[in-house]
């Protein structure tokens, strides 16, 4: 095992799942990739808003998307993992988890059961259980 992807949207469950992730490539010499996948909003809204409105949405997901992964790495430092590396996306998050471990040889995906979207998630299926259904590798789900 070279390689583990963590999946954070910075949920008491994505906290534990890095807390797993850390540890695991702590004892296994592994890298760890820790993504971060903001929503997008549907294009009929996007096309309601100006120029600087688009700006200052984009700037805000960017803004959040890094807060949450610098608390990620902090939290993966304090459990011991080495070497971390920051992924920040906007799309779709259980193809865009996907793509991105493709994209970068990823060899198992560790995700929180239940992020922030646990009432979408009961509706529609959770990231976890797309995830699992879907990935070419390993997910590991921490409960």
């Amino acid at each position: 095992m070279t390689r583990i992807l963590v999946a954070t949207d910075g949920s008491e469950g994505a906290d534990r799942a890095i807390d797993y992730a850390a540890r695991w490539a702590k004892n296994a010499g592994a890298d760890l990739l820790i993504v971060n996948v903001m929503g997008s909003l549907p294009e009929k809204l996007l096309r309601s808003f100006t120029h600087a409105q688009h700006a200052w949405i984009d700037e805000l997901f960017g803004s959040l998307s890094a807060e949450t992964l610098t608390q990620a790495r902090d939290r993966a430092l304090s459990a011991g993992a080495g070497i971390i590396e920051l992924e920040s996306r906007t799309g779709d998050t259980a193809p865009t988890i996907i793509d991105i471990g493709r994209e970068k040889g990823i060899d198992a995906i560790v995700v929180g059961r239940r992020g922030v979207g646990q009432v979408t998630g009961l509706l529609l299926g959770s990231v976890s259980q797309k995830l699992a259904s879907l990935a070419p590798l390993p997910v590991i789900v921490v409960p």
